[in-house]
């Protein structure tokens, strides 16, 4: 295979947008801007949250809504603190960090998102830190999710 001039710097491009799209769903989470969150998602996204409100998944905008609603019932709030966010493979990329709440030990934290045609198409959230999460091969290149 020929090494096409220019190739490393469109996939280099390729994964700075992609961590641009999770850095702008993880902001806009922080923010409560539900508008700026559905605006990086697919209409068919697949949502997994973290279990802190209610049932999962969460289908398409609709399902994220009904989350969002939920979330936002609930009295006691959730922010992230974001330590890293790196691109996986080709399609996805893990936003690492801390689940912090008022007045509780903050949790370790983390999403991964499978990004496809610059939105998001299914996103994890998982209430692990790095170390598990690379244990159980979801940190990997050659992991695979359904």
């Amino acid at each position: 295979m020929i090494d096409l001039p220019g190739r490393a710097s469109e996939s280099l491009a390729d994964a700075d947008a992609m961590i641009r799209v999770a850095e702008r769903y993880v902001r806009a989470y922080q923010d409560r801007d539900l508008a700026a969150m559905l605006a990086v998602m697919d209409e068919n996204v697949v949502s997994y949250p973290a279990p802190l409100f209610g049932h999962r998944p969460h289908v398409g905008h609709a399902g994220l809504r009904e989350w969002w609603a939920a979330m936002m019932a609930r009295s006691e709030t959730y922010d992230v603190v974001v330590s890293e966010v790196r691109q996986i493979d080709s399609g996805r990329v893990a936003v690492l960090g801390e689940l912090h709440s008022k007045g509780k030990l903050p949790s370790p934290w983390a999403i991964l998102v499978r990004i496809r045609d610059g939105l998001i198409v299914e996103s994890r959230s998982y209430l692990s830190d790095e170390k598990l999460l690379d244990d159980l091969g979801l940190l990997s290149e050659a992991a695979t999710t359904t």
